[in-house]
């Protein structure tokens, strides 16, 4: 048998790392990136239409990546989060957003309160998913939407995994050192001991990933009825963008799509749209 975690000491690492981060969270997350932030944004814009631009609930939400996104496009914002100088940090000047400092498995929420809720690079961070996914279904209103991203793939963690130490091209290495060595920047950055780092991003740095099969059966268990899962951002998909093109990457992406599952070891990461 492995390691055992406890969840309160998983919660409790990740109340320290995210509030080491709170001041310049903003400024060095990835997801902030302009090509991200539309994709993102087409997403939560179309899910809004689906709902006549009613309500959201963003778990996770940090110093407000997605509800400052929701904000313009649904009537109530709520976000979620258990570390209060992340909360701190996020923009209320727009009068729709509300904040909770709670637990995703135990929200402050009536049930079927929510037509949509959201979590971005948030489940990974979780010791185990049923409880916050039972409890995202419950407060979701009947054929209420659940939308999912950044997440990390375990299959392309284990093809980096198997990789030995070697001479690779200069797109190939940049992804290697990205997934080897983030711990260590993470520690270095931020002051945090190892122990902290690893349990705050427990399924990316202990559980190495999270699996496609794993995360729609949780789902299926929890009460949602349809899951559209997608794998996201090829390996070295941020240079093709910068260096050659938006649609030159596009194409690319869809290709491999076209090649799943074969393919599916070369997307740094996936995301899902799940239908109650």
């Amino acid at each position: 048998m492995g390691k055992r975690y406890p969840p309160e000491e998983i919660k409790r690492a990740n109340i320290e790392y995210h509030s080491r981060m709170a001041n310049s969270y903003d400024k060095e997350q990835p997801h902030y990136k302009p090509e991200n932030v539309k994709r993102v944004e087409n997403i939560i814009r179309d899910l809004a239409e689906r709902c006549d631009h009613n309500s959201l609930l963003d778990i996770g939400c940090g110093t407000g990546f997605i509800l400052n996104i929701a904000r313009k496009y649904f009537d109530r914002v709520v976000g979620v989060d258990i570390t209060q100088a992340m909360l701190d940090k996020v923009d209320l000047s727009s009068g729709n957003i509300e904040l909770r400092l709670a637990d995703s498995s135990d929200m402050p929420f009536d049930d079927e309160s929510f037509d949509v809720c959201t979590a971005y690079s948030f489940l990974h961070h979780l010791p185990k998913l049923p409880p916050t996914l039972k409890e995202i279904c419950r407060c979701l209103k009947k054929e209420g939407v659940f939308y999912a991203d950044a997440e990390p793939n375990y299959y392309c963690w284990r093809e980096i995994d198997r990789l030995a130490v070697g001479e690779y091209s200069q797109v190939l290495q940049r992804e290697i050192d990205s997934i080897r060595s983030v711990s260590d920047g993470l520690k270095t950055e931020y002051d945090l001991s190892e122990d902290i780092v690893k349990l705050a991003e427990f399924s990316r740095f202990i559980r190495r990933g999270l699996k496609r099969e794993s995360v729609i059966n949780s789902l299926t268990k929890a009460g949602f009825s349809k899951v559209d899962f997608e794998y996201q951002w090829f390996l070295g998909q941020g240079y093709v963008i910068h260096n050659v093109s938006e649609e030159s990457a596009e194409h690319i992406l869809l290709h491999l799509k076209r090649l799943l599952p074969l393919s599916r070891g070369l997307f740094k990461y996936f995301s899902f749209i799940a239908k109650k």
